[in-house]
């Protein structure tokens, strides 16, 4: 009765002809796959430490791509309960089918394979495919939580071909506990209102068109409503805590794993002893970054304060395991053990995880690594890996805001953003081609930075046959054979992988007649991008796998009595995005052909796809020349 009571406060109850899908408005349905028709949700905060979230969502599936949607995924954990759980499904008609039992809505752990202690569980209320559309399911949900350093973050459209007809969130705070709160394209304010020692602020949307993203969309953000709220104090686990600020937030996080970081006496002395010899800062903390890789291994614990308390590193040393926040806790000891300081940085990892929104501070974070001042210089750690090499970051860490945390509060710092001069590949290549076509080709080539992590992780985590079977499909020949091929890390900085191939490359030449047609670019291709068939709505962003650089020398050995009947003319491209070239020279026998290309991420307005799309396709053509060469 709580649930109903406190959502019959944001809107009135349906009548049974308004689960009618009929009564959708025509326009919500086009290139829909999925209608809201209301969503409703209540955050009530009792307390510093204490909160209650109430939801109500009625959808209905207009086909089975929009299947996706008659599911609910329920987590909670120690500091949170499932009050209650309600899933009902209705024809199009309107008519109740089936309400879920109890015993229908699964729990079961959060687990995964790389987490060894969690309390993180998860509620699945989900009704099977329906044979016919559409049909509409509706769900309620009422949770308590007993960790307030994270609130609600409001997306009433979280999918795309998802249109809203009605939607709405209210928070409901305590007189005095101010709600802090960033819009998001949304088109009306927060309204705000006192309710006697209650303070209310209320948002809501209507007749939301569903959304289709383009081709190198920006994040969300940059175009759904979307709504983040946030605490200015909290009390979680007899921790209390002011978080208006991001110097708030690093020191809240600096009390929850205050004087966890001693090590055993014996540890300490060993580390002072392996790194005697090193002169230098960097060379100690290399020093104690391999022994870390070589005794521990990383093990996902998501127990104590929500996850985000760590294991004390003496539990470290003695069990050789532990997760992002132990890892880095420990490695910050063993460092102080010979006199340099380190501190742990929250952060926003992934590969393709968009930054934080560093105009709003939070917990916005899934990861920790480890920082430590060098002088003018910056080591960045990531301890969570054995094969890492030292010092880089990558996409995985690299290239964004990060939450240095100090003792005396936290520090909105940037990790390294690596350039195009960095993502470099350099390859040579030297074929030697038979008169039918057949060629044989042997290949050279280093990749760095960025470019090489792909081969990096190969190395590391596949078997010989999967790195052949991997190899096999990154060569992009229409037919060939791989005889051999090799891989040789350099784990620097900027780290390096060399990578050999031998290829047998069937018919690369063309034969007809007296000539022979030669493509020139064997193994390096960019190919076009599609373009729109109507005006862009949203901004262009390259993101950082498009800051790179491309250098391909191929040398030809001609079958003797070959000439050029002409000859490929030298060929630049500039643009804002970056800049291509190629050209081919020939010289008695040998052709030497030379491509180069740079590019360079970043956001530009919608405008510049058309020029994107133009840029692409004069790459894309230029890679696809060939010569031809007549027998004397």
């Amino acid at each position: 009765m709580l649930l109903a009571g406190a959502l019959s406060a944001v809107a009135p109850a349906w009548s049974q002809d308004e689960y009618k899908a009929s009564a959708i408005p025509e326009p919500l349905k086009v290139k829909a796959h999925a209608v809201v028709r209301r969503s409703e949700t209540v955050y009530t905060v009792k307390s510093l430490g204490e909160a209650v979230e109430q939801t109500h969502t009625i959808i209905t599936i207009l086909d089975k791509e929009g299947d996706s949607h008659a599911s609910l995924r329920v987590p909670y954990d120690k500091l949170s309960k499932v009050n209650e759980i309600e899933g009902v499904l209705y024809d199009a008609a309107g008519k109740l089918i089936k309400k879920l039992r109890k015993n229908e809505i699964v729990d079961y752990s959060a687990m995964d394979d790389a987490t060894l202690y969690s309390d993180n569980r998860m509620k699945i209320a989900q009704f099977p495919n329906q044979r016919s559309y559409p049909y509409t399911v509706e769900f309620t949900v009422e949770q308590t939580s007993r960790n307030l350093m994270f609130y609600p973050q409001w997306a009433p459209q979280a999918d795309e071909y998802l249109s809203v007809e009605q939607a709405s969130f209210l928070v409901d705070m305590p007189k005095g506990q101010a709600l802090r709160y960033k819009e998001y394209n949304v088109a009306n304010p927060a309204k705000i209102d006192d309710q006697g020692d209650r303070t209310r602020y209320q948002w809501s949307v209507t007749n939301l068109l569903p959304v289709e993203e383009e081709p190198f969309s920006p994040d969300a953000r940059a175009f759904l409503p979307m709504v983040l709220t946030a605490p200015t104090e909290l009390e979680v686990q007899g921790y209390e805590g002011k978080l208006q600020t991001w110097e708030d937030i690093g020191r809240f996080y600096y009390r929850l794993n205050k004087d966890r970081d001693v090590i055993p006496d014996e540890l300490r002395q060993q580390i002072i002893q392996l790194t005697a010899s090193e002169q230098t800062t960097a060379g100690k903390v290399a020093k104690v970054y391999a022994f870390l890789q070589n005794q521990t291994r990383y093990v996902s614990v998501q127990l104590g304060i929500g996850g985000w308390q760590t294991i004390e590193a003496g539990k470290v040393a003695a069990n050789k395991y532990g997760d992002c926040k132990a890892l880095s806790n420990y490695a910050k000891a063993m460092l102080k053990a010979i006199h340099i300081p380190a501190y742990e940085t929250i952060i926003r990892a992934g590969k393709q995880t968009a930054d934080i929104h560093t105009d709003f501070p939070g917990f916005q974070f899934n990861h920790v690594i480890l920082c430590v001042p060098d002088g003018r210089d910056t080591l960045w750690l990531e301890c969570t890996s054995q094969h890492n090499p030292f010092g880089y970051m990558g996409t995985f860490t690299g290239g964004r805001h990060a939450l240095l945390v100090l003792p005396d509060g936290g520090k909105l710092v940037m990790t390294p953003t690596y350039k195009a001069a960095d993502n470099v590949q350099h390859r040579h290549i030297r074929i030697t081609l038979m008169e039918d076509g057949e060629a044989k080709a042997e290949v050279s080539s280093a990749y760095t930075g960025i470019q090489q992590e792909s081969y990096f992780e190969a190395m590391n985590y596949m078997s010989q046959a999967d790195q052949r079977s991997w190899v096999i499909k990154r060569v992009q020949i229409p037919a060939f054979e791989l005889e051999n091929y090799a891989f040789k890390a350099e784990p620097k900085r900027i780290p390096v992988v060399h990578e050999k191939l031998s290829l047998h490359v069937r018919r690369w030449g063309n034969p007809s007649g007296t000539r022979l047609f030669v493509p020139l670019n064997l193994m390096s291709h960019l190919p076009a991008v599609t373009p729109m068939d109507k005006p862009r709505k949203f901004a262009l962003m390259l993101g950082r796998e498009y800051e790179f650089e491309d250098a391909d020398t191929i040398t030809y050995q001609l079958p003797k009595g070959y000439v050029p009947e002409f000859m490929l003319e030298p060929l630049a491209i500039e643009s804002k995005f970056g800049r291509y070239a190629v050209a081919a020279t020939v010289k008695g026998e040998t052709l030497v052909y030379t491509r180069k290309v740079t590019m360079h991420s970043g956001r530009y307005p919608a405008a510049a796809y058309t020029e994107w799309v133009d840029f692409r396709k004069k790459i894309a053509r230029a890679d696809r020349a060939q010569m031809v060469f007549i027998k004397k």
